[in-house]
């Protein structure tokens, strides 16, 4: 794995987080505009991307889709679903100004002579504005990141238009990313922690991000969004997507500054405020299933337990390795994810046969990338071995719920098919499951332009 390099960039993350600051050490800042270079722009997005996905709203997507149970403070107030314009605006934060900032940066200073930089800008803006057009529905896009300089009030853009927009920023991204080497006047390396400048995988990884929000559809075009997917999906295989070895993923090191984010809080600096969720556990139990040894860590009598969302045993299993380890790397995009994704559409148009195959390879790609082993024919047979004639919603939701174990993704796609069916937390003051973060507190009070919203049973566009 490829150790992250130190890179100084203003990610503050507070207690709110709980996590170790894993970004320092180099001398000038990305802000400074005489000392910023596209590498160190390009580290500094990245990282603020790995923020984004792997710390704060990651845990709580967990939380709310009871995959995991808060105990403790925090976590515990999230699980009760006692989420304020307070809760997340750090993260908003981070995804505004260390994110898309720096990447509306790194786009214009690239310029045309390195298409390379622009189009992987591309896709990680496509990939900041998704997460917080998923989580908070209409966002600021346009004013933001492509705007006049200095725009103090950016419009929100209504989630339909932003949608549209991710979009066009992955075509042009595949395009700028198709242009020959020779046509770059200095070219990613290092800088890049995802793929160390592998254009070819960045392509790649844009198709299925395609396909990812083609597929956030479902609810409002559920066969043009089916159709669209699917090729992009063939447009991602075409270009290598076609193993867990073309994974998209945020890395993270072993030393104190470079750890990943569910380890750093789960075992360092909030322990106990967080354990197993049983809608994970008791299923995964009953299936023999080997990824949780994994997703766990035993209790204290050798089993693995899980809490109930509204039980608040704080005797259940802790995380397990998977997320919570120094130097665990965590998936921002997979295999997985686009064989369920493909599972998903083909279904929905009537492809039965074509979706069960879809969803086999899927669960064995989920296996592989948790385990670093193959499914056993004995699990296969069971779990992986479905049909025309055997194969469900259902089915694909809950083993995609499984295999997307500690992402966001999770959440969304509770929100789009109501799957797995969640029970309310008895004990929270609305006992209604959240479908969406409230405006945070600094765009109340000083953008003039941003809803006041407040309500998180409102759904967002896509979820209606």
């Amino acid at each position: 794995m490829k150790k992250i390099i130190s890179v100084l960039i203003a990610i503050s993350l507070l207690t709110t987080t709980g996590c170790k600051k894993f970004v320092d050490g180099y001398d000038e800042s990305p802000n400074s505009p005489s000392a910023v270079t596209p590498q160190l722009l390009l580290s500094n997005a990245q990282v603020a991307y790995f923020s984004t996905m792997n710390g704060q709203l990651s845990r709580q997507s967990a939380i709310l889709t009871q995959q995991v149970v808060g105990l403790e403070f925090q976590a515990k107030d999230v699980n009760d679903y006692q989420i304020d314009e307070n809760t997340n605006g750090n993260e908003w934060d981070v995804i505004y100004t260390n994110g898309l900032v720096n990447l509306k940066q790194l786009y214009t200073q690239a310029g045309t002579k390195n298409p390379y930089y622009q189009g992987i800008s591309r896709v990680l803006t496509a990939m900041f504005l998704g997460t917080a057009s998923d989580l908070w529905g209409d966002i600021p896009n346009r004013e933001a990141v492509n705007g006049l300089e200095g725009t103090v009030n950016p419009a929100y853009d209504k989630q339909e238009e932003v949608i549209k927009d991710i979009q066009l920023y992955l075509n042009e991204a595949i395009t700028l990313l198709s242009k020959a080497e020779a046509e770059n006047a200095i070219l990613p390396s290092n800088d890049d922690l995802i793929f160390a400048g592998d254009v070819a995988a960045w392509k790649a990884t844009a198709s299925v991000l395609k396909a990812r929000y083609y597929n956030r559809l479902s609810k409002r075009d559920a066969g043009g969004s089916a159709d669209n997917a699917l090729t992009a999906l063939a447009d991602a295989y075409a270009a290598g997507f076609t193993s867990n070895a073309a994974n998209c993923n945020a890395n993270f090191g072993t030393n104190s500054n470079e750890y990943n984010q569910w380890y750093a809080y789960t075992q360092v600096d909030r322990r106990g405020y967080i354990r197993m969720g049983s809608m994970v556990t008791d299923t995964l139990n009953a299936m023999n299933d080997p990824r949780l040894d994994f997703y766990a860590q035993p209790d204290d009598s050798g089993n693995y337990t899980g809490s109930d969302v509204d039980e608040g045993n704080t005797t259940v299993s802790d995380i397990g390795t998977y997320l919570a380890k120094q130097n665990a790397s965590f998936p921002l995009v997979s295999y997985a994810e686009a064989k369920f994704i493909e599972s998903e559409a083909k279904l929905r148009k009537s492809d039965a046969a074509g979706a069960a195959s879809a969803f086999n390879d899927a669960v064995k790609a989920s296996i592989q990338q948790v385990t670093s082993a193959n499914a056993d024919t004995n699990y296969v047979a069971a779990y992986a071995n479905e049909t025309a004639t055997s194969i469900s919603l259902e089915k694909i939701m809950w083993q995609k719920y499984l295999s997307l174990f500690g992402q966001i993704e999770t959440y969304n796609d509770w929100r789009r098919t109501n799957i797995p069916k969640l029970k309310a937390n008895a004990n929270a003051n609305d006992p209604i499951v959240p479908r969406r973060l409230p405006t945070v507190l600094d765009e109340r009070l000083y953008n003039s332009k941003a809803p006041k919203i407040t309500d998180i049973r409102l759904p967002v566009w896509w979820d209606n």
